[in-house]
């Protein structure tokens, strides 16, 4: 008798399924032998989504409007003049400072036409008559070329920060001020701009001739935007369950209270949406995209905890609260006429107010405090956003399970797209990309939706360091060139950011590629594989680590090398950073998650990033110097690293050991489960991106 192909046995033998062995987090039996000829079988077979529609992505919300570049900036113009400003700033950020926002927040869209989520823009009147003047949009080297695309030159010139011939923003605004024929104001919306650049221009404009005059009435652009000004979205919050948060709000709010204590302070002040959803165990789905927050502000004292927010978005959650000790619901609208009315709760005890660090709180806190409450007590200090920095045990063991699902996915994926672009010979779009991934990942349980706009981007487009296709400008996949992808997830374990950069098949391969890759490659493994200080100079000594190999050729990239990530919280957590950005304080501490994402981008042509998600961990090696831990990486994200691209002869041997070992880790974690899913096209492609580096 004919023996039967191991693989169709297997499919004979298969009982589980996708959400199953997710769900239940089995450990997977140890690999059959699969003999070579049915693996290049395998390559090929289809896999049990192949038939399944791409579904739509979830609708990116841009700013929609019927006036024009030039007719947006009339109307401010004419705002401007008459209220006497000169000068207008208009920040990206809401009044929590968030870094994804609303579409009703979304100002510096709505009159620049830029997109991108990092960037402030600056509008001038110099003639009062003819209502003229200019406008500027400033950004860093993520958004070069896509502000270069998006911005009406016409209207709006481009700030290049951080490069040569180009001068800041602040600059740029305080020059245009001093020598304005209308008036010498500097104007802002305070809620928007953040402390530390309000006070920025409260000294400086001292000695520019220049007054520095926020407008607190109302906010410009809100009144140019008029009745198309789309209102907040009002989802309900829901409760994030203690098998995920690991800790109970009474819990995290005594730890509060201690630290509120230690600083001899008597009331914390909590703006930012992902401290206030950590703090209390909430989250919300649709509120603002990429971002699982819902809109509230939050007080907490020595005796009594006070959350701001509107009623509606709480039907869900009142007995969740109910069970918070000493805490009162207050509406969102009541939060500043109390800030300006605060007094101490403790008898005997005056009042001493923590706000958030000057980078969080806007410049309106501070001012809406009252006399009563001496501004040189203030203590400036994002309590919470430091705190959660450290997961819990919990947490760290749910981010290792969102890590496995993502790294699952895109394994599948990439297996999916080989199979389109090189052995169909289908033609591809990124934006179809984008949409597969997104379908896998729907499929995964607890998903709860995308954490940034996935980029999707081949050739040129992978230049474009935060490029994203949308449904109707994207661009066909080129086999022949290199795709990147940056994509990352939401789950209730975690949340996710992942990037790899692959070339689908031989064909089109060039010795720069692989050398500009492989170089990337090295600076990502020197962070991976650090040992470092308990420092405030790790983040900068990791930068520089992961800067290096390209250094030594006369190369470098211009973004940064690593952030902290939440517990299914912002994808970009403050304040960790690589790099740190100086200052005394290491946030650096067993238990955090950083990316380590260096990349090099050729204008034009290509690009090149590897991005994985890192836990620090305490190594047992104490620093003589310092009485600490050295600190170390656990690499939490599983996905082959790109063969095609990796040229041998740049890489040591110990870098070499390096990827071997983490391939076969994946082998070993994967194989058997993608098999017993069904997964044959995916277990053969994670086999050939596993051989061996020699």
């Amino acid at each position: 008798m004919e023996k039967q192909p191991l693989l169709e046995r297997h499919k004979e033998e298969r009982n589980w399924s996708l959400k199953s062995w997710l769900t239940s987090c089995v450990p997977s039996a140890s690999q059959a032998r699969i003999p070579d000829d049915e693996l290049a079988s395998m390559l090929t077979s289809d896999s049990p989504s192949d038939s399944d529609p791409l579904p739509e992505l979830p609708a990116t919300e841009y700013v929609i409007s019927e006036l024009g570049a030039g007719e947006k900036l009339k109307k401010l113009r004419g705002l401007m003049k008459e209220h006497n400003i000169a000068v207008y700033i208009i920040p990206s950020e809401d009044e929590h400072q968030s870094e994804y926002t609303a579409v009703a927040d979304k100002r510096r869209e709505y009159i620049s036409g830029f997109k991108g989520s990092a960037g402030i823009a600056v509008v001038t009147l110099d003639d009062p008559e003819s209502l003229e003047g200019e406008a500027a949009l400033s950004t860093d080297g993520r958004y070069f070329l896509q502000a270069e695309k998006e911005l009406d030159e016409r209207y709006w010139r481009l700030l290049k920060q951080g490069q040569v011939g180009y001068p800041s923003w602040q600059e740029f605004a305080l020059g245009k001020a001093s020598k304005s024929k209308v008036s010498n104001v500097i104007s802002v919306d305070p809620k928007l701009l953040s402390l530390s650049l309000g006070q920025f221009f409260s000294s400086t404009s001292r000695y520019r001739g220049v007054v520095f005059k926020p407008f607190i009435d109302y906010n410009l652009i809100d009144k140019v935007w008029g009745n198309e000004k789309p209102s907040r979205p009002s989802d309900k919050a829901y409760v994030f369950a203690p098998q995920f948060a690991g800790e109970s709000p009474n819990d995290k709010i005594s730890k509060v209270r201690s630290l509120i204590k230690s600083k001899d302070a008597t009331h914390l002040v909590i703006t930012a949406l992902d401290d206030i959803g950590w703090l209390f165990n909430l989250r919300a789905d649709h509120s603002i995209p990429f971002s699982p927050f819902f809109f509230a502000y939050a007080v907490v004292t020595l005796d009594k905890v006070y959350l701001y927010a509107d009623k509606s978005l709480l039907a869900f959650v009142r007995p969740h609260l109910s069970s918070i000790h000493s805490l009162t619901v207050k509406p969102y609208g009541d939060f500043y006429s109390d800030l300006s009315t605060v007094k101490a709760t403790i008898h005997d005890h005056s009042v001493r107010v923590v706000l958030p660090s000057k980078n969080a709180c806007n410049y309106a806190l501070l001012s809406s405090l009252p006399s009563s409450v001496s501004r040189q007590t203030v203590i400036f200090d994002s309590v919470i956003s430091v705190l959660k920095l450290t997961k819990n045990k919990t947490e760290l063991f749910n981010a290792k399970i969102a890590q496995a699902k993502d790294s699952l996915a895109f394994i599948i994926f990439f297996s999916w797209l080989e199979n389109e672009l090189i052995h169909k010979q289908n033609k591809v779009t990124e934006y179809e990309a984008a949409q597969k991934i997104y379908a896998i990942r729907s499929q995964l349980p607890n998903f709860k939706g995308l954490s940034y706009e996935t980029i999707s981007s081949t050739g040129p487009n992978a230049a474009i360091i935060h490029y994203a296709p949308t449904k109707e400008d994207n661009a066909v996949i080129d086999p022949t060139t290199p795709y990147l992808i940056d994509s990352g997830a939401h789950y209730l374990e975690g949340t996710t950011d992942i990037t790899r950069t692959f070339k689908f098949g031989q064909k089109g391969i060039t010795p720069d590629m692989k050398k500009f890759f492989t170089l990337v490659l090295k600076g990502h493994l020197a962070v991976a594989s650090a040992k470092f200080p308990d420092s405030p100079s790790a983040g900068t000594i990791l930068d520089s680590y992961a800067r290096q190999p390209l250094w030594n050729e006369n190369l470098d990239f211009n973004h940064g090398t690593g952030h902290g990530v939440g517990a299914f919280g912002n994808v970009h957590e403050g304040p960790l950073y690589i790099p740190s950005g100086g200052g005394d304080v290491n946030y650096f501490k067993e238990g955090a998650i950083v990316t380590d994402e260096p990349g090099y981008y050729v204008d034009g042509k290509f690009g090149f990033r590897v991005e994985s998600e890192l836990e620090v961990v305490a190594t047992d090696k104490i620093n003589p110097f310092r009485g600490s831990d050295f600190l170390a990486f656990n690499y939490l994200t599983k996905v082959p690293l790109g063969l095609n691209l990796i040229d041998p002869e740049y890489l040591s041997a110990v870098e070499k050991r390096w990827i071997n070992s983490y391939h076969r880790s994946l082998v070993s974690e994967f194989g058997s489960k993608l098999l017993d899913l069904g997964e044959y096209r995916a277990y053969a492609w994670l086999r050939k991106e596993t051989v061996p580096v020699v």
